[in-house]
């Protein structure tokens, strides 16, 4: 049994909702995740207690199975399509999921889009990478209480100017 579910919603200014093969209730259409990555970095120093620059946010790394989003992602990236906005939902199974980790980005472009057989071998799929780049980020956390009901949501916002 899976420990959670990943998706990912995309709007796309040409083609509007870049619809995926997701059957859940909540997330219907949109597209199944695999695996993901974002991050920020910063180059610092520690001596001369001067002001360091802004830290960098990484681009929006999505690991998915080819299905029918694929090939709206590519023609999304090769006619440069604005990503409107992008929300990947992180969840946790069990009697009542729980959505609890929620990247949204808005004015994305995809900016890389791979095919491969990694994951073939093992499960006769192929697999799809995709980087987003963005002018602007929200992340939400919202944690479960002792008692498996969502508590206050956590918010960190960017925007790259």
């Amino acid at each position: 049994m899976a420990q959670g579910d990943m998706f990912l919603r995309i709007e796309s200014a040409r083609q509007g909702a870049i619809k995926g093969e997701a059957q859940d209730e909540n997330h219907k259409d949109e597209i199944d995740v695999n695996d993901w990555s974002w991050g920020m970095q910063a180059k610092t120093t520690l001596s001369g207690g001067g002001a360091s620059p802004k830290a960098t946010l990484n681009e929006l790394n999505i690991v998915k199975q080819v299905d029918s989003a694929s090939t709206g992602l590519m023609s999304a990236m090769r006619n440069n399509d604005l990503i409107k906005k992008a929300v990947l939902t992180v969840r946790k199974a069990g009697g009542t999921p729980h959505e609890y980790f929620k990247i949204s980005i808005e004015k994305g472009r995809i900016t890389a889009l791979d095919v491969d057989t990694s994951n073939f071998s093992s499960s006769g799929d192929l697999s799809e990478r995709l980087s987003l780049a963005f002018q602007k980020i929200s992340v939400e956390y919202v944690p479960q209480g002792p008692d498996g009901l969502p508590q206050g949501s956590m918010l960190f916002d960017a925007e790259i100017s």
